[in-house]
């Protein structure tokens, strides 16, 4: 379901239906979710989704390791001069632009990436996530509450009123499983089994390699089941790990690096900007010099898969928009056993309201008047729709979806609880080109 438009007047067509400005992820072909198949396939391996056989050159692959730039869009691949690496692993293999999944946000990403499902069938759709089974809202990835929500439930408590709570921008969050009394563990984040282990159980050894800030955890136990995980302190040391498990390789290998500081630099300056310039350079160089110090046996037989989890929608946080000034939207917003507003869960780009009975008219009138442009669904409508995949459907989406779902066409739109978001220059989550479309890069290492 390739569409015939053009990204920004480029020269060559993208996947994904365009609607009305807004692309619809390629869940059939050119979709992110995709890759682990992709990487998989590569070492004679089935794991069902694949993209298109077209997009790895053809050989015999005994490693593969699927290098994940974190924010880094196909706008900024056709954009000014690239790194290094990936002109050479332009010209030595494949170059294809694909979808991230909707939402184009980190965690229900990653969370494909590490599953091999979509959104629906894994039913994690984004950083912020409403657990009714406990009646909160939490961060997802970390595994801890929600502050906003812990000072709102802490008002409550003492007899306040828990719509206006004092914001206090020091608060920490908790732990999640401390915070529910152990009623809350990695297990109920996420449905499906994480690629690694049915890699192992095929012979496959697999590794995974990121910032040691965020190794383990509940989020990390289950999502990278089956794999060694290897955490670094570092962008040099980020790139010799990567040569060294090809390097150590007895057998098969499948070596997932992932590397979020290009993303902070987006949020912080923008895509344009000379901080996430550097970051970019700085991952691709760090890797690049390693990759170049394998022994030539063991780069022959290394295919390197460079992609993005999302782009960045370059936006003026001046024109942000606070939820909370639009009475008639923070009005309607369910609330918890102690009276407190379920606050939207998802994210600036992707919300997910959860409504009062009787009050989806209201809002959406009160929607449709504020000062931004938006497509706004139900929460039913977007999952029969396919908005989050294609595949069956998690019953952990279905009670987790607001009863209205949201997506800003061009500005974030959050609460003031959680202020940095609403002061991001780049933002992602939503079916802008600039989020959806992202570079995936195939090549040889011997090739170069």
């Amino acid at each position: 379901m390739t569409d015939t438009s053009f990204f920004d007047g480029g020269e060559r067509a993208l996947p994904g239906v365009r609607r009305d400005g807004y692309v619809w992820p390629a869940y059939d072909d050119y979709s992110f979710d995709r890759v682990p198949g992709t990487a998989a396939r590569a070492l004679g391996v089935d794991l069902d989704r694949a993209l298109p056989p077209a997009t790895v050159p053809d050989g015999d692959y005994e490693r593969v390791v699927v290098l994940l730039v974190d924010g880094y869009g196909w706008d900024r691949f056709q954009a000014g001069e690239r790194p290094s690496l990936l002109s050479r692993a332009a010209t030595a293999g494949e170059t294809t632009a694909i979808t991230s999944v909707y939402p184009s946000e980190t965690a229900a990403a990653i969370t494909s990436l590490n599953t091999g499902r979509t959104p629906a069938e894994h039913g994690l759709l984004g950083w912020n996530l409403r657990l009714p089974t406990v009646d909160r809202t939490v961060q997802t990835l970390p595994f801890v509450t929600r502050p906003a929500d812990d000072r709102r439930a802490a008002a409550a408590a003492a007899g306040e009123d828990p719509t206006v709570p004092e914001l206090s921008p020091t608060d920490d969050p908790r732990d999640l499983t401390a915070a529910t009394d152990g009623a809350v563990d990695g297990e109920d984040l996420f449905d499906g089994r994480s690629v690694y282990e049915r890699l192992g159980e095929a012979g496959v050894e697999s590794h995974a390699i990121q910032p040691s800030r965020i190794t383990g955890g509940p989020y990390g136990a289950q999502a990278l089941a089956g794999a060694t995980v290897h955490g670094v302190d570092s962008v040099a040391e980020f790139g010799l790990s990567i040569r060294r498990r090809l390097t150590a390789a007895t057998q098969p290998t499948y070596v997932y690096a992932y590397w979020p500081a290009v993303d902070g630099a987006a949020h912080d300056a923008g895509t344009r900007s000379d901080e996430y310039a550097a970051e970019l350079a700085a991952v691709c160089g760090a890797v690049e010099r390693e990759l170049d110090r394998l022994p030539d046996a063991t780069a022959e037989e290394t295919l390197l898969l460079v992609t993005a989890d999302h782009g960045h929608r370059q936006s003026d946080p001046s024109a942000a928009v606070d939820l909370t000034t639009l009475p008639d939207v923070w009005g309607s917003l369910a609330r918890h056993d102690d009276g407190r507003p379920v606050l939207p869960t998802g994210g600036p780009r992707n919300l997910h309201l959860h409504l009062q009975p009787g009050t989806e008219e209201t809002v959406r009138a009160a929607l449709s008047d504020a000062d931004f442009e938006a497509r706004v669904l139900s929460g039913e409508r977007a999952v029969e729709a396919g908005l989050f995949g294609d595949g069956p459907v998690s019953p952990k989406l279905r009670e987790r979806v607001g009863d209205l779902v949201v997506v800003p066409k061009s500005v974030g739109v959050w609460i003031d609880d959680e202020r940095r978001k609403l002061e991001f220059v780049g933002q992602h989550g939503g079916q802008h080109p600039e989020e959806m479309s992202v570079p995936f890069l195939a090549a040889p290492v011997g090739s170069w």
